[in-house]
């Protein structure tokens, strides 16, 4: 408010009053006050003007997930149909597209190339975001589109290193980046929309699984597991240098608790050396990440132990079976949704109610089981992802 406004009320107000005679009377305090009102509004306007407004913040609409079982959605291909049969014909690799997956809704036909009785990790971050579900799959995208939700390159039975000697074939951790990199150099995906995006990094610890018989790999466990933990912290730093906003990375789960690992002793105790490598991992991994910015680990083997190796635990009392899947091989080398020589001979047990089981297979938890996980770790994911 200029002075000259406020010499021109107060004429009006005085009705000819002697204008220089009133501010004579005036305190130099209140000449201060009056002189200096235009500056003060004019300050205060400033600073209401710039102060941030959350709805201004980059939304994350986007997110984009990499790992194994944890996050596929439909990335291990379909298998073709046999000619002869008239119909596809599962094996272990292809069981994820087959009864008894996808059957939460107690229907044979809803199988979706996930590795549980429903949902998976990926879903329940998916949700946290305020999507129904994960991002579709690479897999099934048509060329050169994709969905808005974001995408997801997760591919089960995934690992993040892959010794330079091991001659099996696997997609690892940076292949699937490397998916990722060519969508947004190829402008399938613009770097606009990786800018309001979120990565997660869901690996369920098959590099520890499968230690025993990585053939080839010529190093002693530590060095083995810094070689891991390297390549994941290489390759949240390359989905940051593409522009992504935020990264989550799953720790490690007790492998030695996954009922791969306890079948020897009937489902009745963790195995400690499968447990040690997992911790060793994330010990590793913790120190690694510690000064990165926008990444979250996001607690894995706390909230996995909780349920499965905690006696007093109120998450654990939710589960009848906390070791044991609920789909269950009748072959010690077989898998979950085996079958013989006709479609009625099952080769697998399945339980009867499996939102009482933690377990679904041999490695991956129940749609209960994951509810059960992520509803421990959904605050810290909150909190980090700026959504409370």
């Amino acid at each position: 408010m200029k002075i000259l406004s406020i010499i021109c009320i107060l004429f009006l107000v005085l009705n000819g009053t002697c204008i220089a005679c009133f501010i004579s009377s005036l305190s130099n305090s209140w000449i201060d006050l009056l002189l200096n009102l235009d500056t003060i509004y004019g300050e205060t306007a400033a600073r209401v003007e710039s102060r941030p407004n959350p709805d201004d913040r980059p939304k994350l609409r986007h997110l984009f997930v990499f790992g194994d079982s944890f996050g596929d959605n439909g990335n291990t291909r379909k298998p073709p149909v046999d000619p002869v049969l008239g119909s596809a014909v599962e094996s272990e690799d292809s069981r994820q597209w087959f009864f008894p997956y996808g059957s939460f809704t107690d229907r044979r036909d809803n199988p979706t190339g996930r590795f549980s009785n429903y949902m998976v990790q990926s879903d329940l971050v998916a949700n946290i975001m305020g999507l129904d579900v994960a991002p579709p799959a690479y897999m099934l995208t048509e060329r050169n589109t994709w969905d808005k939700s974001g995408m997801t390159f997760a591919i089960g039975g995934s690992t993040v290193y892959h010794p330079p000697n091991n001659k099996k074939r696997v997609s690892t951790l940076r292949h699937q980046v490397d998916r990722f990199e060519s969508l947004i150099a190829d402008g399938t995906i613009s770097r606009k929309h990786v800018e309001h995006s979120v990565a997660l990094i869901a690996f369920s610890g098959n590099d520890y699984v499968t230690v025993g018989d990585a053939g080839g790999m010529n190093m002693g466990i530590n060095d083995f597991i810094r070689e891991v933990t390297t390549e994941i912290v290489t390759n949240v730093q390359r989905l940051q240098e593409m522009g992504v906003a935020k990264v989550l990375v799953n720790n490690v789960p007790p492998v030695g608790c996954a009922p791969s690992q306890t079948t020897p002793n009937g489902f009745t105790r963790c195995d400690r050396g499968g447990n040690n490598y997992a911790s060793v991992h994330n010990r590793n991994l913790k120190r690694l990440l510690k000064e990165m910015e926008d990444v979250h680990i996001i607690d894995l083997n706390s909230a996995f132990t909780n349920i499965v190796d905690g006696d007093n635990t109120e998450v654990s009392s939710f589960f009848d079976e906390r070791l044991a899947p609920c789909c269950q091989s009748m072959d010690p080398n077989g898998y979950c949704g085996q079958l013989g020589q006709s479609d009625t001979d099952y080769r697998y047990t399945l339980c009867e109610k499996a939102d009482k089981y933690f377990y679904w297979d041999d490695m991956n938890p129940t749609q209960a089981g994951w509810e059960t996980v992520m509803e421990q770790l959904e605050d810290p994911i909150k909190e980090f992802l700026g959504l409370n």
